[in-house]
């Protein structure tokens, strides 16, 4: 019971904090993710360690910082979307600094240091393109977006707990995650469905199958972002990405939705404008 005392207590803080930011406007918004995104792919590299490998902590971690950044100001529409060329050359430096490191398993190195990139740094810039929008044709920081998200992956993992546990019988990964069923899943589909009809009374200016579409792909994606998270540290052996919060484990632990919601998220609002 204190477990789940402190647990919810952590948990209610992390919303309050993240929401307030979000709403204080994008500055606040902007500096709170690029360092959540920072610290999470530290994290992601640190497990590697453990796992035995030698990531370019330092590059990747520059690199993942630049990308975050450019993405920020091309969102904001400040700079133009070919400003992504510059980060180039910092990518493909990895190998070339490889050549200076006397590290075993160099391929699996390089390879691991891309993927913390893709996997962490690339989601967390994606989250810069929500805010920043066009509403009846005044383009600007509009966070109802971004915060329906967070408000979608609460309410499908709360879904897919109650659920879960009173009608769970059929598993969804059962070697990955042992707990998690398919009704957990569809019980999840249904409160972020619910949520998002609860929001369309909050925020107007969104329609219901704007938002009931963007919940439908949240509990989905992140119901998988959440099992590819599990899979990488069922890997290495570990049960939290880090200790981040009290009772929530690491950083990884609480965006592990989003790594994979964040880019499908973007792709669809991409082709529905």
């Amino acid at each position: 019971m204190k477990e789940l005392h402190t647990r919810t207590i952590w948990g209610l803080l992390f919303a309050a904090v993240l929401t307030g930011a979000i709403i204080l406007g994008e500055y606040p918004f902007g500096l709170l993710f690029l360092v959540l995104s920072i610290f999470a792919l530290r994290e992601f590299y640190v497990l590697c360690r453990e796992a035995g490998y030698s990531p370019q902590i330092y590059a990747g971690l520059f690199v993942g910082t630049a990308i975050f950044l450019l993405s920020f100001f091309i969102a904001k529409q400040a700079i133009p979307y070919k400003s992504y060329i510059y980060i180039l050359p910092f990518i493909y430096s990895i190998p070339v600094l490889a050549l200076f490191r006397k590290q075993k398993n160099t391929l699996a190195n390089l390879g691991l240091t891309t993927f913390g990139i893709i996997y962490v740094s690339i989601p967390f810039s994606l989250l810069n393109f929500l805010p920043f929008n066009d509403i009846e044709g005044a383009f600007g920081y509009h966070y109802e977006l971004l915060i329906s998200l967070f408000i979608f992956v609460w309410a499908s993992d709360t879904g897919a707990y109650i659920f879960g546990v009173r009608f769970g019988r059929h598993r969804l990964f059962e070697r990955i995650s042992p707990k998690k069923s398919w009704e957990g899943l569809l019980g999840g589909v249904f409160t972020a469905v619910l949520a998002a009809w609860i929001l369309t009374y909050i925020f107007k200016e969104y329609s219901f199958v704007i938002l009931g579409v963007m919940a439908i792909v949240v509990a989905l994606t992140g119901t998988m972002g959440d099992l590819v998270e599990s899979m990488i540290k069922r890997s290495i052996g570990v049960k939290d990405s880090g200790r981040f919060m009290p009772g929530h484990g690491g950083i990884l632990d609480r965006f592990d939705s989003i790594l994979l919601a964040s880019p499908v998220i973007y792709f669809v609002f991409q082709f529905l404008h």
